[in-house]
């Protein structure tokens, strides 16, 4: 048998393996197409950043070609698990290499998917405190009140305790004031009732509460306890400071300074 004879005899033999082989290459890039369309839109009703949705979908997207490639060859007869082992001690090696990246990515990934918190929202991280600016898949940035931008692991958010003060609709704000032991205590809750009424931010319900807190040394503690829309938290806070203030200096309540009572005690002369 001539060699054109012997290749006609094996490519007659293996026409099938190879049009089996094309057709699950062929189908395994379609569907890796597919899932990875399916895959974006989900990411994008989360909101992430577009650098990270980027990411996870090309990542996606070779891992799901390279399972069709393998599954293609394997089809063919060639033995695939040297090309696997090989794989797998690429990205084990990989992997010792870049520890910590590995686990900044794998913890932005679980901030994309658990949703602690999201781009906009005010949180605290430890002693660290701002407005989400940007999640990336290796780190999240905050934006402070005045406007410094922190940059923090993902490893550290989802090894600490978060704090989301903009998570739920409402919050109650808590306001301390310290008035004189001679105040009509009576009068001073029916004032700073008064103004809870007047400031219109403030919530019916819950209702506000005015109460006697503790009795200190240079005066008694009047707490005032109101609820407000998130976003009016701040707004609240400071107007209240300031009608508290104008109403107290109107109504003759006295904001005591620190003071100290000093009992003199002279020893009697000796005969």
């Amino acid at each position: 048998m001539n060699p054109m004879e012997s290749f006609l005899k094996w490519a007659g033999a293996a026409a099938w393996s190879l049009l089996e082989a094309g057709l699950i290459f062929l189908v395994g890039w379609w569907l890796s197409s597919a899932v990875v369309k399916l895959l974006r839109r989900a990411l994008e009703r989360t909101k992430a950043d577009g650098g990270i949705i980027t990411f996870i979908c090309s990542f996606c997207r070779i891992f799901l070609q390279i399972v069709a490639g393998i599954t293609a060859i394997s089809k063919l007869g060639v033995d695939v698990s040297s090309i696997v082992a090989a794989l797998a001690t690429a990205g084990v090696a990989i992997g010792l290499a870049l520890k910590d990246s590995m686990g900044n990515i794998a913890s932005g990934i679980q901030i994309i998917f658990m949703h602690p918190f999201h781009v906009g929202d005010y949180i605290s991280i430890d002693t660290t405190e701002g407005t989400v600016s940007r999640i990336e898949l290796f780190f999240t940035s905050l934006t402070t009140f005045d406007n410094k931008e922190v940059v923090i692991p993902n490893s550290t958010i989802t090894a600490s305790t978060v704090v989301n003060f903009t998570a739920m609709e409402t919050r109650r704000l808590d306001l301390k004031y310290t008035v004189s032991y001679s105040d009509n205590l009576s009068h001073v809750k029916d004032v700073l009732s008064r103004l809870c009424t007047e400031e219109e931010r403030i919530l019916d319900s819950p209702a506000p509460m005015v109460v006697i807190g503790d009795h200190m040394e240079s005066g008694i503690s009047v707490l005032v306890r109101v609820w407000c829309k998130t976003d009016d938290y701040w707004p609240v806070y400071f107007s209240m400071q300031e009608h508290v203030k104008t109403a107290f200096d109107e109504e003759n309540i006295t904001i005591p300074f620190n003071q100290m009572d000093i009992r003199i005690v002279e020893n009697p002369k000796k005969g």
